[in-house]
């Protein structure tokens, strides 16, 4: 005869796997590390940290949004998130802060 605590800890085991499974699909969790990669990498650079930079990814496509002091903050944004593996492409919304949008 199996004993109880065999069922129980199979039955949990099953329980979290099934649990793991439902959560998220394989590109929702790609997606989700790579934005918190692209964060992490953004953020490691002090003068980036205090901007409002926004991120997002969908199917390996970064989207940033937000704003930047200066022109050069974008570019420099831009190629922060370039060297992030997993990143397969950015749109890149930035915005210089006080200065308005082109109609």
């Amino acid at each position: 005869m199996i004993p109880v605590a065999w069922i129980v800890a199979l039955l949990a085991a099953l329980g979290f796997a099934l649990t793991a499974l439902a959560q998220d699909a394989p590109g929702e969790r790609a997606d989700a590390s790579i934005t918190r990669s692209v964060e992490r990498a953004i953020f490691a650079v002090p003068a980036l940290k205090a901007m409002d930079i926004r991120v997002e990814t969908r199917r390996g496509t970064v989207r940033l949004s937000g704003f930047v002091s200066a022109f050069p903050d974008i570019v420099q944004v831009d190629w922060i998130v370039r060297q992030v593996d997993g990143v397969s492409g950015i749109r890149n919304n930035l915005r210089v802060a006080n200065r308005p949008a082109r109609a």
